[in-house]
Formats: C-alpha cells, sequence, structure tokens
C-alpha cells in the first residue's frame, strides 16, 4: 500500500510541475518582447545544439507561440534575423547526421514547425525572398540538406496549397534532378545518405510533387515541366532502394497517388496518352509488374470517363499480361484492372 501511495504520489507531482513548466513557457513566449526573446533563443540554441540537444524541442515550442503573437509589423521587422536563426537551425541534420535518425527527425521537425509558423503569417510579396534563401541554402555539397528542404517543402506546400503553386515552377528542374539522383546506383554508391535516408529524400520529394499537383489550380504543369517530370517518376517504379518491401510500400503510398495526381492535373489528351504508355511498358517488366498494374488503377480512377481514349493502346497490354505464366498478376489484371477500366468507364460514358 505504502509503495502504491508514494508513486502515485510522485505521478501527480510530476504532472502538476509539466502543468506549470508549460504554463511558464508560455508566459515567456507571449510577455516578452521579440527584441528581447529572439536573441536569448538564438544564443540558447547556440549552447543547447552542443551538448543539451534534448531541450531544444522545448525551446522551438516556445518560439513558435511568441511567432503566433508576434503582429505584422513586428513580423516585418524582425524578419531578415529570424531568417538567419532558421537558416542556422535548419542545419542541425547535417551538423549531426550521426544522431539517432528518429531523434534528428523530431528536432528538425520541431524547427519546420517554428518556421511555418513564420511562413503562415507571412505575405506573398514577402515569403518570396525567404523562399529562394532556402532553396539557394539547398544547393550545396552538404547531400543531407535536400532531406530538410524537401522536408519543409512538402510541410508548406501541405499548409499554402495552391499558394505555393506560385513558387513552384523553381522546383521542377531541382526536383527532377533529385529523382535521377536515387534512381541511379552510380549516385547512390557515391552518396553519404545512405539507403534508409534515400528512401526518405525519395518520400519527401514525392509527396511534395503530389501536393503541387493536387493544388494546382494555375496551370503550373504545362507541357515541358510535365515533360521533365514524366521519365524520371514513371522510372521510380523500377527503384528498389531500400528492398523490396520498402519499394513496394513506397510506390503503394507515395509513388502511385503522386502519378494519379499528376495526370488529373495534365487534363492534356497527347500528354495523357504519353503518361500511360510509359506506364504500359514498364508492365513488360517482370520486377514491377504488380506495381505498375497499380499505376494503371490510378490513372484509371483519377481520369474517369477520359481514360477512354486510352483503353485502345491499353488493351492489347492486359491481353498480354492475362496469358503470361504469373497467376498473380493474371488475376489482379482480370479483377481490377479490365473490370474497372471497362465495365465503370464505359458505364459513365454511356
Amino acid at each position: 500500500m505504502l509503495d502504491s501511495s508514494s508513486s502515485s504520489s510522485s505521478s501527480s507531482a510530476a504532472a502538476q510541475l509539466a502543468v506549470r513548466l508549460a504554463a511558464l513557457r508560455s508566459s515567456i513566449a507571449t510577455r516578452l518582447p521579440p527584441r528581447v526573446l529572439l536573441p536569448t533563443v538564438s544564443r540558447c540554441y547556440g549552447t543547447m545544439v552542443q551538448d543539451r540537444k534534448e531541450q531544444l524541442v522545448a525551446l522551438m515550442s516556445i518560439l513558435k507561440e511568441h511567432i503566433g503573437h508576434m503582429d505584422r509589423e513586428q513580423l516585418s521587422f524582425h524578419q531578415s534575423e529570424l531568417t538567419s536563426f532558421f537558416l542556422t537551425a535548419l542545419n542541425f541534420r547535417c551538423e549531426h547526421h550521426q544522431l539517432d535518425l528518429q531523434k534528428t527527425s523530431q528536432i528538425e521537425g520541431c524547427v519546420i514547425d517554428c518556421l511555418i509558423a513564420m511562413v503562415m503569417k507571412l505575405s506573398e510579396v514577402t515569403f518570396r525572398p525567404l523562399f529562394f534563401k532556402l532553396l539557394d541554402w539547398s544547393k550545396s555539397d552538404v547531400q543531407e540538406r535536400l532531406l530538410t528542404f524537401y522536408r519543409l517543402c512538402d510541410r508548406i506546400a501541405e499548409r499554402l496549397k495552391g499558394l505555393f503553386v506560385l513558387f513552384a515552377g523553381n522546383l521542377v528542374k531541382p526536383h527532377m534532378f533529385a529523382l535521377i539522383f536515387v534512381s541511379s546506383d552510380q549516385l547512390q554508391a557515391a552518396s553519404d545518405l545512405g539507403e534508409e535516408k534515400t528512401c526518405l529524400l525519395l518520400q519527401f520529394v514525392l509527396d511534395c510533387l503530389h501536393k503541387i499537383f493536387l493544388y494546382d489550380t494555375q496551370r503550373f504543369l504545362s507541357r515541358e515541366r510535365a515533360e521533365a517530370l514524366l521519365k524520371p517518376l514513371i522510372d521510380q517504379l523500377e527503384n528498389r532502394v531500400g528492398g523490396q518491401q520498402a519499394a513496394q510500400q513506397r510506390v503503394t503510398q507515395h509513388l502511385v497517388p503522386c502519378v494519379g495526381q499528376l495526370a488529373a492535373a495534365l487534363a492534356d489528351d497527347a500528354q495523357w496518352k504519353t503518361l500511360n504508355y510509359q506506364v504500359l511498358l514498364k508492365t513488360r517488366h517482370p520486377d514491377v509488374r504488380f506495381s505498375s498494374l497499380l499505376m494503371l488503377m490510378e490513372l484509371a480512377s483519377k481520369l474517369k470517363e477520359n481514360y477512354m481514349v486510352l483503353l485502345p493502346e491499353t488493351i492489347p497490354f492486359l491481353a498480354e499480361l492475362m496469358e503470361g505464366e504469373d497467376a498473380h498478376v493474371e488475376m489482379h489484371t482480370l479483377k481490377h484492372t479490365l473490370k474497372h477500366t471497362l465495365k465503370h468507364t464505359l458505364k459513365r460514358t454511356l
């Protein structure tokens, strides 16, 4: 009974302490003026990042709440100071790459949350110079920065939606080169990232592109941009980095939704045919037949009745697959792809 009572008392005391600490952090964030708090946060970060990294999460929570309470005039006045701080803090991953990946991701996530709190209070005019500074920051020989940059872009795209598409044209070539980079065995072998981080980089790139395509109301996907991205994206079907299980999960959860949304954003018969044919060619590769069929199903689902124009070139490939020796692929083709593309598409058309 005594041990039980003592344990309960300790738990209650810890809970009360946590509440008081949270209240103290909130008071610091909301009552101190930026001219006092921002230099202090910067100095504390410089000290904590050396030997008290676990405390950075609390520090970032104070900064995030403080930014949320700043008015536009204060933010405009201190934007340059904040930008300099974030360009330093975003280096956390590349400067501490030897740390546990999960811990690194947690601290980096807190820095990104703070930066997004600032981004959400900026206008298009004031966000533009920040975006280009971040883009320039990412163009270095330090490959770890790519991970941070594309994770940040994915989060910003999620929050800004269509507004971020206005800036996405500057990311076409970087996205294209990143996709080529993670698909090349030679480049991967020369990379400092390793397989686990390369998988993460690819996930962030695909998710960012998916959101750009999803929120594209500005006709961002011109013919030139679509052509630049199409082949590197489709080639990801054959990218086995991370192993078979990781590759299949990446295709299902990230690549297929991304390419499906690309098709929806194209709205052009000729480009649909190019995209569809490139995927059809992949069905002839034994290792990626299943993934290719998943992608074809997604194209049919996204394009709906518009997929009718693609059926003449699709059916011969499906027939070829059904004549193959792989019973699993045959069943998948018969039950899902043909049923979906023929029955439902025809029903919508008639």
